[in-house]
């Protein structure tokens, strides 16, 4: 930060930071920091550029609630879910040698077909816009560390700068140093809305100030799995609102017992899609692929980095099948024919 101000000014922000050619001689940390000054210059430019927004009505707007983003059903045909590898392999080839010397490595092709059968289980969802009505509202949840909060951003980038939608940001966390600030930073360069809410209250009064957008995203705060208080303070936040599509956001870098854990804590949320997040820091998705298809919930944005928006897409069944079956190259490759 220092070095930041000494460069930028006393009003600097430090908008994200990550570790490059980690663990070779030339490891170095990559920050990227921002002024206001040049901020409204930049944008001022790329705003007079883009085409104008048609203003939507604000009054006498409806009160239907439009139904939950309905999951990609699988094929008719499709086999029923085989988790475990071992069950797999029973099924495949008849009972598993007991570990000793007589016991075998498994055969790649096993491990193959039942890596084909978990990806064939995966679903994906996308956000459906009603035509005239209430604004689409998305929340962020998760643990600490997931990046939820560059992920609102990417989100907004992409529906705002891509799709030419009306986005508003929504920031609840209030644990965080610097975490509405960050917000902030990201949604006065996109020339977007943001509010603070961190209470019930001002939640709901935030909302109906941006019923005239297509889009509100909220930003909520991170705290450990294991704490068991901090769903029921989220669904207290959120109670006043039953039209809220709650999407988890899940590093791929996370521990298996812990994303487990994750996806049990906050199920009691009614999730409607997952968030894949830093899908850049590994290269093994075996995992992230069997604990996804388990829990039975439906992929709805992957994330692949710290830049916004290029290292973000909407997930689609292409996508999670190149990822989890060719792996990183091949996904990379798929989303940029896309």
């Amino acid at each position: 930060m220092k070095m930041v101000k000494e460069q930028l000014g006393d009003d600097a922000v430090i908008l994200s930071n990550k570790t490059v050619h980690r663990g070779t001689p030339y490891q170095r940390v990559e920050v990227m920091a921002a002024m206001d000054y040049v901020l409204e210059t930049i944008t001022q430019t790329q705003t007079n550029s883009r085409p104008a927004m048609h203003n939507k009505p604000t009054a006498s707007r409806p009160s239907t609630v439009y139904p939950r983003e309905t999951p990609s059903a699988p094929p008719a045909n499709a086999p029923e879910p085989k988790i475990c590898f071992n069950q797999f392999l029973k099924k495949k080839c008849g009972p598993i040698p007991t570990p000793g010397k007589t016991s075998q490595k498994p055969n790649p092709e096993h491990v193959a077909m039942w890596r084909d059968q978990l990806v064939s289980q995966l679903q994906t969802t996308s956000l459906d816009f009603p035509a005239e009505g209430n604004p689409v509202i998305i929340s962020l949840v998760g643990p600490t560390g997931m990046g939820k909060t560059t992920t609102a951003a990417k989100i907004a980038a992409w529906y705002s700068l891509r799709k030419n939608r009306r986005v508003a940001l929504l920031s609840t966390d209030c644990y965080r140093i610097g975490a509405t600030d960050q917000l902030r930073t990201y949604a006065k360069i996109m020339k977007l809305p943001c509010e603070v809410a961190l209470r019930k209250k001002d939640l709901g009064l935030a909302v109906r100030k941006h019923q005239d957008a297509d889009m509100i995203i909220i930003d909520t705060a991170g705290k450990s799995p294991y704490d068991n208080h901090h769903i029921k303070e989220l669904q207290n936040l959120f109670s006043p609102m039953s039209d809220i599509r709650h999407h988890l956001v899940i590093s791929a870098t996370t521990k298996k017992e812990d994303i487990r854990k994750i996806i049990e804590t906050y199920s009691d949320l009614d999730i409607v899609g997952l968030v894949l997040s830093k899908l850049d820091e590994t290269r093994t998705y075996a995992t992230l692929c069997q604990l996804v298809a388990a829990a039975g919930i439906p992929v709805s944005f992957l994330a692949t980095g710290q830049r916004v928006p290029e290292d973000f897409t909407v997930a689609s069944k292409t996508h999670l099948e190149n990822l989890f079956k060719k792996g990183w190259l091949a996904f990379t490759e798929s989303r940029a024919v896309a």
